[in-house]
């Protein structure tokens, strides 16, 4: 039997995955580069073309299948995304089977 770590961990690592095919024929990504067993402050970097969709051409991307980011995590990815000039995106399973919802993440003020 499948110890509950590998299989959470398998389940992360398929969304990774969805998130990313997601990321290349729906929203226009031309690269996205997975870091296996991130323990950083983005599970995944999308490239796009320059400016085309009126947002800065890299996104870090924090996937979590239930939607749940931890302060702490959301901090740690906003401030490596302030100090690099990207964008800090919160990716999760979506309602009733929509594959992936892509959230830009806004810093408190």
């Amino acid at each position: 039997m499948a110890k509950v770590g590998n299989r959470n961990y398998k389940r992360g690592r398929e969304f990774e995955y969805k998130t990313r095919d997601y990321l290349i024929k729906d929203m226009g990504a031309v690269y996205v580069m997975r870091a296996a067993q991130s323990k950083g402050a983005a599970d995944l970097i999308a490239l796009f073309p320059g400016r085309d969709h009126g947002h800065p051409s890299v996104f870090l991307v924090q996937c979590k299948r239930d939607g749940k980011l931890p302060r702490a995590e959301r901090d740690k990815l906003c401030a490596l995304a302030r100090e690099t000039g990207t964008v800090p995106v919160h990716a999760f399973q979506g309602p009733r089977g929509t594959p992936v919802v892509i959230e830009l993440i806004k810093e408190d003020k």
